[in-house]
């Protein structure tokens, strides 16, 4: 057990480069990213320590113990506090949280936590550090465990810098070598000659050496274009390729610029450019785009910081090709742009194109059909995903292996379900369970809707056969069809046939058209929809107030139900929200149509929609989608 006392001089001098580093971070405009946030954190902890340890000598030499013993914890608190985030700020910028999971950062933080949980206790039992009762300052051996934790991640982050110095820049490595010098001697000094304060002191000018190197903004963004600069994707890919990580590159090549863009002066130009990037930044955040030329931009994602990738790359790349069909406006003068996207994903194709291959316009581009052409390593992903989702959904067609599953509709005048709703599944052998939007969506573009929509009803028709669910209180069931299916001028013979085959009578099957039925509309459709209605099909109006339809249109197609989208419900949580749910479900009762809720998943939520009128309702407050078996268990709940 040793006292001393101390000179907290050098923590002034901290103070001030910490006040000088956040001055310059704030003022300076950038990119928000990872390493950004941890930088600032660490000025602020940088600051926050020293700050604590002159408050912890101020009120020592005024003898105000608790008042001290809370400072000089505090200041231990933020001092372990700067070692972790430092190790981070290291890692980050050598590329090694590049596909970093949660159980890393929770196995990581494992030695911080332990410091805080001994530093918290500490206050109440003084085996670490504290000041006794006349301000004397003691530090027990138990202290070297919080040297350990400090110890632990200095030797972690220099692991780090050693194992990617082949993968990062030399210089940036031997700064980020120069850095952690600057903290080891600091606690070095400070555990030699403790009354020297000297341990922030030399944070602080480790903080002002990365301002310089890694946080001047100027450095790794083109002002012009206001995203990263190239070389910062150079490094980003050579990193992301050797460390093997799981990332996609989606290059975007502006094409056919010079006659496009003749009208426009060399600053007008550098708008549209800027536009450009600005527009996909928009899109996929700011921190993923760089420039790889002034008309050519790179996006890198992170496919496992990502959930449901394939979806969202997908999404990303629609929402491209709409940024390009449209017209751009620059000074006044309208232009359009041509565009090529080329999608590679690393590492599988790391060995088959390069960087500079991705941003190759080539020849002969037919912007004819769109102003974007999609194209990737030989077009193999692409084609290859679109041909596993044909396969798959043929597959499916040829073995009749959809599942169909009943989520019930809650009666709120019977308080009992009356009916459900029929929902495709689809669980492929080889691609395992896919979204029914995507296999949907795959089905209507090759042209397989049809046979899909028949499946369903038959399968809807085989249920009725072998459970007979009238006798539990069904009255009818929910059958979604396809816009596309309403093109099949047989569909009315196809659906009778598979009624008279299971003796299912017409008033059991209620079709459900979506809001863009609307939409579709011509003369085939009405005359596919009266022959339906004529034969004695009755239907409801799903996902109502997405704003394709109108009440005209219900009235002239005798909806018997119209069901309201969930994000009317959902968005119900204000005055405004409540009120035009209302208006809505009033409109459609004046009209004399059932008002069917869907998204119902709270008491709160049912609440509102009856006290409106609402007269069905599904959602998982009363139950998710069930098989066939389980949905007839579910209703003989209630009508045992």
């Amino acid at each position: 057990m040793t006292s001393t006392t101390y000179n907290n001089s050098y923590d002034i001098a901290a103070v001030m480069l910490c006040i000088c580093c956040i001055f310059y971070f704030v003022m300076s405009k950038r990119i928000h990213h990872l390493k950004h946030t941890l930088y600032a954190f660490l000025c602020v902890c940088v600051l926050s320590g020293s700050l604590s340890n002159i408050l912890a000598g101020y009120f020592a030499k005024s003898k105000i113990n608790l008042a001290a013993n809370i400072s000089i914890s505090l200041y231990f608190l933020f001092n372990v506090l700067t070692i972790y985030v430092f190790g981070l700020y290291v890692q980050c910028i050598s590329g090694h949280l590049i596909n970093r999971r949660k159980n890393f950062y929770l196995l990581y933080s494992l030695p911080a936590a332990l410091s805080f949980f001994l530093i918290t206790t500490n206050f109440f039992y003084h085996f670490l550090f504290y000041y006794d009762a006349d301000c004397n300052y003691i530090r027990n051996k138990a202290f070297l465990v919080l040297h350990a934790i400090v110890i632990i991640y200095l030797v972690q982050a220099i692991i780090v810098l050693i194992r990617k110095a082949a993968f990062v820049q030399k210089q940036k490595i031997l700064y980020l070598f120069s850095g952690l010098g600057f903290v080891i001697m600091g606690i070095v000094v400070q555990i030699l000659f403790r009354q020297l304060q000297i341990q922030l002191f030399t944070e602080a000018v480790m903080l002002s050496l990365m301002t310089i190197v890694f946080e001047n903004a100027s450095l790794e963004v083109d002002n012009e274009l206001n995203v990263y600069k190239r070389k910062e994707l150079l490094e980003f890919y050579k990193t992301a390729c050797n460390m093997g990580s799981q990332m996609t590159l989606i290059a975007v090549s502006l094409v056919n610029t010079d006659q496009l863009l003749s009208t426009l002066s060399s600053e007008e130009r550098t708008v549209a450019f800027r536009t450009v990037c600005d527009k996909i930044s928009k899109l996929v955040g700011q921190n993923n785009v760089y420039a790889y030329t002034t008309e050519k931009y790179a996006i890198m994602l992170d496919r496992d910081k990502i959930d449901n990738y394939l979806i969202v790359e997908n999404d990303y790349l629609i929402a491209l090709e709409a940024i390009f069909n449209q017209s751009w406006t620059v000074e006044n003068k309208k232009i359009y742009l041509n565009a090529l996207v080329t999608v590679i994903h690393l590492p599988e194709d790391k060995e088959n194109i390069t960087l500079d291959s991705a941003f190759h316009r080539g020849r002969n581009l037919d912007f004819i059909d769109s102003n974007m052409i999609l194209r990737n390593n030989k077009d193999v992903d692409i084609i290859r995903k679109h041909t596993r989702m044909l396969n798959a959904v043929r597959r499916a067609c040829e073995n009749r292996s959809f599942l169909v599953y009943y989520q019930p509709i809650w009666s709120v005048d019977s308080q009992s379900v009356v009916s459900a709703e029929a929902l495709v599944r689809m669980d492929d052998a080889e691609l395992g369970f896919i979204p029914p939007d995507e296999f949907i969506s795959a089905a209507e573009e090759y042209g397989l809707i049809s046979n899909l929509g028949e499946i369903v009803l038959e399968k809807v028709c085989e249920f009725y056969a072998n459970y007979h669910p009238e006798q539990y209180g069904i009255e009818w069931i929910e059958l979604n069809v396809s816009p596309f299916q309403l093109g099949d001028a047989n569909i009315v013979q196809k659906f009778d046939k598979l009624l008279h085959k299971y003796n299912v009578p017409v008033s059991f099957i209620n079709l459900e058209l979506t809001e863009t039925v609307d939409v579709f509309r011509n003369s085939i459709f009405n005359d596919t929809l009266q022959q339906l209605k004529d034969y004695g099909f009755t239907f409801s109006m799903d996902d109502y107030g997405t704003g394709y339809s109108n009440l005209s249109n219900l009235m002239s197609n005798n909806y018997k139900t119209v069901k309201i989208d969930k994000s009317l419900l959902w968005k119900a949580t204000d005055k405004a929200g409540l009120d035009f749910l209302m208006i809505t479900v009033n409109q459609l009762k004046s009209i004399k149509l059932q008002v069917l809720q869907e998204g119902v998943e709270t008491k709160e939520q049912l609440d509102i929609i009856t006290s409106f009128g609402g007269n069905l309702i599904q959602g998982y407050y009363f139950s998710k989608p069930l098989s066939d078996i389980e949905f007839i268990a579910y209703c003989k709940r209630f009508t045992c």
